[in-house]
């Protein structure tokens, strides 16, 4: 009975070593000490984090100022102006706001991480899982590749929703006696959470969520029909409360990226023509080997030292279709990406080792490390790894039609990126990872009762050891042989791999450093799976049992904190700021009064030489410097799902390739109050002489020169660059005199209800849109004036979100603004509101009688879906807090264990 009671201490030990508050401040403590040394140059002032998809310029845009932005956003800075939605109340606005800008960008990234690394911690130790395989989960989640390159590519907000998963599960696992359907509401603020700051993404994980539910109901006790009612009763609670903190997220969703936009009618036809696109990110079958091998493909588009990105992940398939036809033809034209890339999916060696472990003993049907609750738990997720996995591979996938079951979901077929599937692979890797180590802790690491000495169980340890372990063993081994011969050959065909880079579009220096640095990482890859594979070995024969179990748990950590630690510091790009976006004299030009003109790149194929000028453009000054001084572009920088009524415009003002439709580019340019256009100065003649040869309204307002900045004699980065005026330099800026000012008054004008007549007309070279405006419906004042000149308007101040204007009407007139229309905007003419117009197809506009006039257009999306997010959340932290405080229930007494029997883990999920 003595020893009963020492073996009881023990596995109490084990689930909760030194308590809940010494295991997370240990936790915090690991976790803020890799993140703190991995991004130790967020301390330096004048460092911030690289993120392509939320730079620096975009957090300080006026457009996306809080707390404006709760209110809507109105992106003007690209094309016409698109609704941006409204910011949610989650958690990734509350550090925005409360870091403001600079420091957001100095510090979201390792928050994200952390939040991930906590959220994952909870959920592992809620399952009553031994303590290190808490802390170790909670550090393969924060420095999971998948996740890490998401956040530092600017998409932090997914990594916050995978941790909002974890923590949704973690609620689940809670037990409570009083009042158990609180863990499904508060699981679905989690949930909702998630939703709001995972979008599409969060979309996918709440699929499993609900998945994952119903499965657990199923395997668990009761009649079947009991057992179906509490899954289904259970998803919809979660669901229903999820749905409300998540509302105004979904409303925003739906109202700017499926409402009115391009390609979301959800009928087979566009679903078709949309499969491409949909699936241009999917995962090529032959880059899972990214998963336990980083940097086998490359990092970034622009990693140095070879590191460039040099798989398919991003590839149009039109070069697909290109290659598969044996290269037969002109290949696609260039603005078909080759690749595009940003992510990474390394789970790391010691993950996927010890997470094919666990899966392999949840297999076992005899002396299995796991009891059959979390047999049946595994399944789940080991199911949720190849499913995903096939779904990641998109068109790629080995049964073609795989991934269509997920593109044929309602709404889903707006939905791009296969890829995004990898991250629920490695969200559930993670899993089954935390799992391996509790079952490795409890078998064979945690304190021993009186027996053998650690040294003698060693000795005899196969000669003991179970056939799973011998074969494990075995099938390690073979693993490292394998690896090794295989490593030999990929380097011995590295002038093939070198071919083949070539026929890619690398050129011979970059096609030798990219071969180079991925054979470097096959190796990497064979070094650390030998140590892997050591130190599981070492593991299973006892070396670390009893009281080394402790040098175990350190070397299992510093393990995984090196191998995803290097694996991941590619992705960690930083910039000095006050270098990157200092101006210069053609931003200063462009930012005076930025509201009153659109710039524009001139949309010709310059010469080799003038290819610098092209590049900076679109890379650096359209991308950033535009939306840090907010320089208003004609310009899109991304806008993957475009509005019905903007993809109309372009294509009635595009060019057939005949001089019959040569005036669309300069009526484009009018109609978009494009006033400033850039290029090499060379081009003015051909402006003039071919584009605008009856009006010549091209001049140059001021030409420039791009040089090195000052103590920089070669420079290899846009940000060492600037431009400096110059009478003679060889690029400009050109002066369009002929657009139209941001805001006129038309005395004259015509109405047209057919949209397609109006498109024609604005096309028509017979029409002059600087002496008439065509408006949608008839105003209730008609045009009757023969007066030219309607009067003057000025900017009494000019905000994204509204507008104030002063006119002086010598009659009655049409208030033409070259904004995009949208019904959300509301006017109001000296304080009375009037009816919005759409005028010339896409802007908008205002009847104002004769004389002298204040008005006010104003940005004002319904935000009612806001409130009742908000209430949803305040009532989710309110039942958290009674879920937290309320009594657990109690533990099951733990049954007598005879000395020396193999056992299951004592913790249940």
């Amino acid at each position: 009975m003595q020893t009963t009671k020492k073996i009881t201490a023990t596995v109490s030990a084990t689930s909760c070593k030194g308590g809940a508050r010494k295991e997370i401040l240990v936790c915090l403590v690991c976790l803020l000490g890799v993140l703190g040394v991995l991004f130790h140059s967020s301390f330096n002032p004048d460092k911030v984090l690289f993120a392509n998809d939320g730079p620096l310029g975009a957090q300080t845009a006026d457009f996306a100022k809080s707390p404006e932005a709760f209110m809507g956003m109105w992106q003007d800075l690209n094309s016409y102006g698109t609704d941006g939605g409204s910011s949610s109340p989650n958690l990734t606005s509350l550090l925005l706001f409360l870091f403001g800008p600079l420091y957001f960008t100095k510090v979201f990234v390792p928050s994200t991480l952390l939040i991930v690394g906590i959220c994952a911690w909870f959920f592992f130790r809620q399952s009553k899982l031994a303590w290190l395989a808490c802390l170790l989960g909670g550090l393969a989640a924060a420095l999971n590749s998948a996740f890490f390159s998401a956040s530092c590519w600017g998409v932090g907000p997914q990594t916050i929703c995978f941790g909002m998963n974890y923590l949704a599960l973690g609620i689940l696992a809670m037990k409570s006696t009083r009042w158990p359907w609180l863990r499904f509401l508060v699981a679905g603020l989690a949930l909702g959470m998630g939703v709001m700051e995972g979008a599409d993404v969060g979309a996918i994980f709440s699929l499993l969520f609900a998945a994952f539910v119903f499965y657990s109901a199923l395997t668990g006790e009761g009649a079947l029909g009991l057992k179906v009612l509490r899954g289904v009763g259970g998803v919809a609670l979660i669901a229903l409360f999820a749905g409300f903190v998540a509302a105004q997220t979904v409303n925003v969703l739906v109202s700017t990226s499926i409402k009115g936009i391009a390609g979301t009618p959800q009928d087979t036809r566009t679903k078709e023509e949309r499969w491409d696109f949909a699936t241009q990110w999917s995962l090529p079958k032959r880059e899972t080997l990214s998963l336990i091998i980083p940097g086998l493909f490359g990092y970034g588009m622009n990693s140095p030292e070879g590191g460039n990105y040099w798989g398919a992940i991003g590839r149009d398939p039109a070069w697909d279709r290109y290659f598969k036809g044996g290269k037969q033809g002109p290949p696609p034209s260039p603005e078909r990406f080759m690749r595009q890339s940003g992510g990474g999916v390394y789970v790391g060696i010691l993950v996927a080792v010890v997470a094919l472990w666990a899966a392999l003993q949840s297999l076992r049907k005899k002396d299995s490390v796991f009891t059959l609750p979390q047999r049946k738990f595994l399944w789940f997720w080991i199911g949720t790894c190849i499913v995903s996995l096939l779904f990641a591979f998109g068109r790629f996938a080995p049964f073609y039609q795989f991934y269509r079951i997920f593109h044929a979901l309602p709404l889903f077929s707006s939905t791009r990126n296969p890829a995004k599937f990898v991250h629920v692979v490695d969200f559930a890797t993670v899993i089954l990872f935390a799992y391996g180590i509790h079952g490795l802790f409890v078998r064979y690491m945690e304190p021993a009762s009186a027996g053998p000495s650690v040294k003698a169980r060693a000795k005899n340890w196969w000669a003991e050891a179970s056939q799973f372990d011998k074969r494990w063993i075995s099938g390690c081994v073979i693993a490292v042989v394998v690896s090794l011969l295989g490593w030999l050959v990929y380097a011995s065909a590295r002038t093939s791999l070198e071919q083949y880079l070539q026929t890619v579009q690398f050129d011979d220096s970059m096609a030798r450093a990219i071969a180079g640095f991925s054979i470097k990482q096959a190796g990497w890859f064979v070094l650390f799976l030998a140590l892997t594979m050591g130190l599981v070995l070492a593991i299973l024969k006892g070396r670390f049992a009893g009281e080394r179990a402790t040098v175990g748990a350190v070397l299992l950590g510093l393990l995984l904190v090196v191998d995803l630690g290097r694996a991941n510091l590619p992705w960690i790009i930083y910039w000095d700021y006050k270098e990157k976006y200092a101006t210069n004299p053609v931003l200063d030009f462009l930012r005076e009064r930025p509201y009153e003109h659109r710039v524009a790149i001139l949309p010709f194929q310059a010469p080799p030489q003038f290819s610098t000028l092209n590049q900076l453009y679109r890379i650096e000054w359209a991308q950033h410097h535009f939306l840090y001084y907010n320089i208003q572009s004609l310009d899109i920088v991304q806008m993957p799902r475009m509005p019905l009524d903007m993809v109309a415009f372009e294509r009635a003002l595009s060019l057939d390739g005949t001089s019959n439709t040569v005036q669309h580019m300069t009526r484009r340019w009018e109609l978009s109050n494009t006033r400033y256009l850039i290029g090499a100065a060379g081009f003015l003649n051909v402006l003039n002489e071919q584009i605008d040869p009856l009006q010549h309204r091209f001049r140059i307002a001021a030409a420039f020169n791009i040089v090195p900045k000052p103590g920089i004699p070669n420079p290899t980065r846009f940000e060492e660059v600037t431009a400096v005026m110059s009478p003679q330099g060889q690029y400009a800026i050109f002066e369009f005199t002929g657009a139209l000012p941001r805001a006129k008054l038309y005395p004259n004008w015509q109405s047209s209800t057919n949209d397609q007549a109006t498109l024609d007309l604005l096309g028509s070279a017979s029409f002059d849109p600087a002496r008439t405006v065509i408006v949608d419906h008839a105003p209730p004042t008609a045009s009757t004036s023969t007066n030219q000149n309607g009067g003057t308007v000025e900017f009494d101040k000019y905000a994204p979100t509204r507008i104030l204007l002063h006119a002086r009407a010598t009659s009655p007139s049409i208030l033409l603004l070259n904004d995009r229309y949208d019904p959300n905007w509301k006017v109001s003419v000296d304080g009375h509101p009037e009816a919005l117009l759409r005028c010339n197809y896409i802007m908008r506009g205002v009847q104002v009688p004769f004389g002298e006039h204040q008005i006010e257009f104003r940005f004002a999306p319904p935000i009612k879906v806001l409130y009742i997010s908000i209430a949803a959340i305040l009532l989710g932290l309110g039942l958290a807090g009674i879920l937290a405080f309320s009594k657990p229930e109690e533990e099951k007494p733990i049954q007598e264990i005879s000395p020396g029997t193999k056992r299951p883990m004592s913790s249940k999920t």
